[in-house]
């Protein structure tokens, strides 16, 4: 469930600071995507494991597993810093700053599939709808709460159909 979570936290920011499509994909990039990095981890974890662990869910969100690479730890300030700076952007440091509080939290606090993690999820959804829904009231694009679902659906219908193709 964090992985959504990630992705939700990352639109609400997205909308929050008014990224267009370059910046928000960076943002993404660093605030969801950077989870990619477990795929990295999957050898180490096989060689720990063996290979029925992958099927081991306890074993597989436990925190302190072989999941994680360097990307997950404080020392890929060394990476992203000069990225960002590189591309005169803070969004890199932003996103991956988030994802690693958000990933602290998560393993601290929260644990993993619990109640706690679902209201938080549920709390920055209800954020990013409330947000893209007054900013279609503000621009006359909906009037309603069911014209904007109609107007979210279709936009999404149509970034399916550009996937697709």
């Amino acid at each position: 469930m964090i992985a959504l979570t990630h992705l939700v936290v990352s639109l609400l920011l997205i909308e929050l600071m008014h990224l267009d499509k370059n910046d928000a994909f960076v943002a993404l990039v660093f605030g969801v995507f950077i989870d990619l990095d477990h795929l990295f981890g999957l050898r180490d974890y096989v060689q720990a494991n063996g290979v029925m662990g992958v099927l081991e869910f306890d074993d597989l969100v436990n925190p302190g597993g072989h999941w994680k690479s360097l990307m997950h730890s404080p020392i890929a300030v060394m990476v992203i810093g000069p990225v960002s700076v590189a591309s005169r952007l803070a969004i890199p440091l932003i996103f991956w700053g988030v994802h690693l509080l958000m990933d602290l939290v998560q393993e601290a606090v929260l644990g993993v599939f619990s109640a706690q993690e679902a209201v938080f999820l549920l709390l920055a959804a209800s954020g990013f709808v409330t947000i893209r829904y007054a900013r279609c009231i503000v621009a006359g694009k909906a009037s309603t709460l069911y014209e904007y679902i109609r107007l979210e659906a279709s936009g999404l219908r149509s970034v399916a159909r550009a996937s697709i193709f």
